[in-house]
């Protein structure tokens, strides 16, 4: 799809990106975090391809704000140093938090100089707008662009808006990013009405947002590209990409997706009557190997899901499998449950939710937490939780020296800098 507004002598061509959730591990799958980081990986390079001027990151550069590994590092950074042109970005929910004072992983990438990182400081409660210095800003100008960046703000979006763009002036080409949605695409909490963007539209060219994973254009005038990968169910057919745009008195802009093929989500909706029969089913709507396939099983009496498991590997050969199981009204299955099958039962439910959230599995620890702090034996959690850090901390390392063994490795980064992914970003 491409728009042509205004047949105008162009000036200012980039690149906007936005939502590329860098480090998710979905489902627990260190296979998805490669997908991730191979999605903004190609980007960035198409976007470099396309001789663009600059590149803008609209928030969730990452997935987490808190955790960072060397891995998840890594992929920014080798993607980042390659660049040569500004990448201007700002933090979205997953990168940062609201008011206080904290050091982001954005502000760390900013500090080595990987990126441009804007966001005002406060006084009084009112934003603050000054030009970028090299260490901190709200604005970035390059040729004839302007940039105004803003982070993510959550419920107090609406008002720190309307302060903050109350100082944006207008420049030849002036842009204004942030991460936030607009009400009326996505039913999610961080939207905010539309009319509080076009009180200024006299003075902004384009507003480049982030925060919704699906693609939208208003009026030509508000762009939000979509996130590069599914991070959940509901976002499988989404339309996503990123923008390549050129502005001067007019806009041109293309949304483009032809660079990667996100991973497949499939769902299987079936009814259960026999094995035979949801055999068939499987095979009527199987896909390609390695999808994220959901199986939905509608069921008037009790099946054996591990069977059912079973074939739906044998099948599918799927990344990932998930299966729901939705039985009629009044089908109940009693189970007597003993003190081992409790703690089974409870490690299995702390395990599948830790990694459903994207951390490893950890239900031991926590489990063994919750018996010490029921117990009132804080020295003793002290104890633990100071093993628990040592252990990740020795992690890390490791993962740190494997980062640098393949760096060092004779021309062998250089050898592989074509290839169509960088599995070396598994360190492992």
């Amino acid at each position: 799809m491409v728009n042509i507004i205004s047949q105008l002598k162009i000036d200012v061509k980039f690149a906007h990106i936005a939502d590329t959730h860098l480090g998710y591990r979905q489902y627990g799958s260190e296979e998805r975090a490669i997908d991730f980081a191979n999605a903004f990986k190609r980007a960035v390079e198409f976007s470099l391809s396309k001789n663009v001027d600059f590149i803008l990151v609209a928030g969730d550069l990452f997935h987490k704000k808190s955790e960072m590994d060397p891995v998840t590092l890594a992929q920014a950074v080798l993607v980042l140093e390659k660049c040569d042109v500004p990448v201007i970005a700002i933090e979205g929910n997953h990168d940062s938090t609201y008011f206080r004072e904290r050091y982001t992983w954005i502000d760390y990438l900013s500090s080595q100089g990987h990126l441009i990182n804007l966001k005002p400081h406060f006084d009084n409660g009112k934003p603050v707008v000054e030009e970028w210095d090299g260490k901190r800003g709200s604005y970035f100008e390059i040729g004839d662009a302007r940039i105004y960046g803003l982070k993510y703000y959550g419920m107090l979006t609406e008002q720190i808006i309307q302060d903050f763009l109350m100082k944006v002036e207008k420049g030849e080409n002036t842009i204004f990013m942030s991460h936030f949605g607009i009400e009326g695409y996505i039913d999610m909490y961080g939207c905010i009405n539309s009319s509080h963007l076009y009180r200024f539209r006299d003075r902004i060219d384009y507003v480049a947002l982030g925060h919704i994973h699906k693609m939208y254009v208003e009026n030509d005038f508000i762009f939000n590209p979509g996130s590069l990968e599914s991070c959940d169910l509901s976002e499988y057919s989404f339309k996503r990409g990123i923008f390549i745009a050129e502005i001067d008195d007019g806009v041109h802009y293309s949304h483009e997706s032809s660079f990667y093929t996100p991973r497949t989500f499939r769902i299987v909706n079936v009814n259960f009557s026999d094995y035979s029969r949801i055999r068939d089913e499987f095979l009527k709507q199987k896909g390609n190997a390695g999808e994220i396939v959901h199986v939905r099983i509608n069921a008037e009496k009790n099946i054996d899901r591990e069977k059912v498991e079973k074939l739906a590997r044998e099948i599918f050969d799927p990344l990932v499998l998930r299966i729901q199981v939705n039985y009629a009204s009044g089908v109940l299955q009693a189970v007597n449950v003993n003190l081992s099958d409790r703690i089974r039962v409870e490690r299995n439910v702390i395990s599948s939710i830790l990694k459903g959230m994207g951390y490893e599995d950890m239900s031991e620890e926590v489990l063994r937490l919750r018996e010490i702090f029921s117990a009132g034996n804080t020295e003793d959690a002290d104890v633990l939780i100071s093993d628990i850090l040592s252990e990740k901390m020795r992690d890390a390392l490791k993962e740190v020296k494997k980062e640098s063994q393949v760096e060092d490795d004779d021309g062998r980064g250089e050898s592989q800098e074509d290839e169509e992914e960088w599995r070396w970003w598994e360190a492992k």
